[in-house]
C-alpha cells in the first residue's frame, strides 16, 4: 500500500525497446547476422564494437556495454542503432536524455526501421500508448523474423498489464531465436514476481540462460534471484557468489550477496558485501540504502536514518557525475520518508518530503519527458498526501490525492491511480474502515509486499485470520530486500507465529 519512489534509470528506458535496424548511405562492410533486423555500418571495426556491446546488453550488463557503444559511434558517429544503444545504457537520467535527443536528431540517416523506432520513442515521450502499440506491432510486421522485434511487443503487453499475451509473445521470440537471452530473462522474471507467478517455469528460463551464457555473471545472478524467491538463501548465496568468481568487479553480484546474507542473518557479512559492491561499482553510490536496512533488520530504525544520512553527505563529496549523485540523494532520501512514514513520525517525513521536492524538480529537467514529469509530479503529491495524513490530517489528505488524478490524467497507463488508491486505502486503515481500505487496496499491485502487508493487517482487524494469515505467510517468504520490507519483516513473523 505504499508506493516507493523508483530512481533506477532502467525504469525510463524499460519504456523503450530491444530491437535494431541500420541503414547507412554508404556500402555496408559487415551486416547484423542474418534473420533479424538488418544493421550495417562502413567500417568492420564499428561493427565489431557494436556486438560486444550489444552481447553485453542482452546479458544484463550495461554498464560494460556502453564503452562499446562508445568505440563504435567514435569509429563511425553515423552509426544509428549504435547511438540508439548507448542511450539505453546510459549511466544516468541525463546521461540518458542528451543520447535519446542525439539518436532522435539522426532521423535523416536512419531506414524505415530506425525510423520507426523514433517514433515509438516519441510516442513513449508524449505518452501516447495507442501509437506506441500500433508502431510496435508494424515493427513486427515489417521483421516478423526478427526475435528483438517479437520481444519487444511482448515488452508492450507486459507494461500495459496484459500479463498473458506478454508471456505467450516472449516465448514466440525465442522459438523465433533460441539463442535469444533478453526473451529468456524476460519470462524467467515475469513468472517470478508477476502474478500468475511460477517459479518452476521462472528457473527453466534462468537455466536456459545459464546454459546458453555460463560464463555470464548475470545469469548466475538471475538464477540466484530464483532461488531466493524460492526461499533457498544458502543456494541463492552460491550463485551470487558464482557470479562474483566469474566477474569481481561485477557490483550486482556482490550486492545480491548482500541481500541473501541480510535474510540468512550474517549482518556483518551483508555489510561487507555491500562495502565491496559500492567499492567496484562504477561511481561508487550503490547499496548504501541496503547496508541501512541491515540496521533496520536489527531493529534499529535510527541507526538506520543516521547511516542514511552520512550515506547522503558523503555522496554530496564524491566526484562524480552530478546527475547521479542528484538520483542516489533522492532515493536515499526516499528511504529516509519511509522509515518515518512508517514509524508515524510525522515532522520527520514533512522535512523529508521537503528536501525531496527540490531534487524532484531537477529530475524533471534532466529527464525532459512528458511520461515522467507527471509521473514525478504524481509521485510528490502522494508523499505530500501521506505526509498529511501520518499527521492525522486525513481531509488534507485526501484533497491532496485528488492532484495526483489531475497530474495523471493524460495518461493512458492501467494502473496509473494506484497512488491515489494507496493514500486512500491508508487513510481508511487509519481511520478504522477497513473495509473501505481493502476496497481502494484491490486497485493496487497485488505484488506489492507492502500493500500485501496493510491488506493483512485489515483482514486481522476484521477478524479474517485465515486471509490475513496467508498474507503474513507471503511476507515472510518474500526475501526481496526493500526499505518497505525490512520495516515489515519482524511484524509479520510475529503475526505468523500468533496466529499459527
Amino acid at each position: 500500500m505504499f508506493r516507493s519512489f523508483k530512481h533506477n534509470i532502467w525504469l525510463l528506458t524499460a519504456l523503450l525497446f530491444l530491437f535494431v535496424a541500420c541503414q547507412s548511405d554508404k556500402e555496408p562492410k559487415m551486416t547484423y547476422p542474418e534473420g533479424e533486423i538488418p544493421v550495417t555500418t562502413a567500417s568492420d571495426e564499428a561493427m565489431q564494437e557494436f556486438l560486444k556491446g550489444l552481447e553485453l546488453l542482452d546479458h544484463g550488463n550495461a554498464q560494460e556495454a556502453r564503452a562499446y557503444f562508445d568505440k563504435a559511434l567514435e569509429l563511425d558517429p553515423d552509426f544509428v542503432s549504435a547511438q540508439m544503444y548507448r542511450a539505453n545504457s546510459a549511466s544516468s537520467a541525463k546521461d540518458w536524455a542528451e543520447n535519446r535527443d542525439k539518436f532522435l536528431a539522426m532521423r535523416d540517416k536512419a531506414n524505415e526501421g530506425e525510423a520507426l523506432m523514433m517514433d515509438i520513442v516519441e510516442a513513449n515521450l508524449a505518452v501516447d500508448q495507442e501509437k506506441r502499440k500500433n508502431l510496435t506491432l508494424k515493427l513486427t510486421e515489417k521483421y516478423p523474423s526478427s526475435a528483438r522485434a517479437v520481444s519487444n511487443l511482448a515488452g508492450y503487453y507486459s507494461s500495459m498489464d496484459e500479463t498473458a499475451k506478454a508471456r505467450e509473445t516472449w516465448a514466440k521470440a525465442i522459438e523465433i531465436n533460441p539463442d535469444f537471452i533478453p526473451a529468456m530473462n524476460s519470462l524467467g522474471f515475469s513468472y517470478l514476481f508477476t502474478t500468475p507467478k511460477d517459479y518452476t517455469k521462472a528457473q527453466k528460463y534462468f537455466e536456459m540462460a545459464v546454459e546458453k551464457i555460463p560464463q555470464s555473471s548475470r545469469a548466475q545472478i538471475n538464477l540466484g534471484d530464483c532461488y531466493r524467491a524460492q526461499g533457498d538463501l544458502q543456494k541463492a548465496l552460491g550463485s551470487y557468489l558464482k557470479a562474483a568468481e566469474l566477474d569481481p568487479n561485477d557490483d550486482v553480484a556482490l550486492s545480491k550477496a548482500g541481500h541473501a546474507n541480510s535474510f540468512l542473518g550474517n549482518l556483518t557479512a551483508a555489510r561487507e558485501n555491500y562495502r565491496n559492491s559500492r567499492a567496484v561499482s562504477e561511481f561508487g553510490l550503490g547499496s548504501y540504502n541496503f547496508e541501512a536496512n541491515t540496521f533496520i533488520l536489527e531493529g534499529d530504525h535510527e541507526k538506520a536514518l543516521a547511516y542514511l544520512q552520512e550515506a547522503i553527505e558523503e555522496v554530496d563529496q564524491k566526484d562524480v557525475p552530478a546527475s547521479n549523485k542528484l538520483w542516489t540523494k533522492m532515493g536515499l532520501t526516499s528511504n529516509c520518508a519511509a522509515i518515518a512514514m512508517h514509524t508515524g513520525d510525522s515532522e520527520a517525513l514533512k522535512g523529508y518530503v521537503a528536501e525531496m521536492q527540490p531534487m524532484s524538480d531537477q529530475m524533471i529537467e534532466e529527464v525532459g519527458a512528458a511520461f515522467f514529469t507527471m509521473n514525478q509530479r504524481a509521485n510528490m503529491h502522494f508523499w505530500e498526501a501521506m505526509s498529511s495524513a501520518t499527521a492525522g490530517d486525513f481531509e488534507e489528505a485526501a484533497a491532496t490525492a485528488e492532484l495526483i488524478k489531475t497530474d495523471l490524467e493524460l495518461s493512458d497507463d492501467p494502473n496509473k491511480l494506484r497512488p491515489y488508491h494507496q493514500v486512500h486505502a491508508y487513510v481508511n486503515f487509519q481511520q478504522g474502515n477497513y473495509e473501505k481500505a481493502l476496497e481502494h487496496m484491490a486497485e493496487l499491485d497485488p505484488d506489492d509486499v507492502y500493500n500485501k502487508y496493510w491488506m493483512a493487517k485489515a483482514y486481522k482487524n476484521l477478524g479474517d485470520n485465515e486471509k490475513a494469515n496467508k498474507l503474513f505467510e507471503e511476507i515472510v517468504n518474500d526475501n526481496f530486500n526493500s526499505v518497505q520490507y525490512v520495516l515489515i519483516l519482524g511484524e509479520a513473523r510475529e503475526m505468523l507465529a500468533s496466529m499459527s
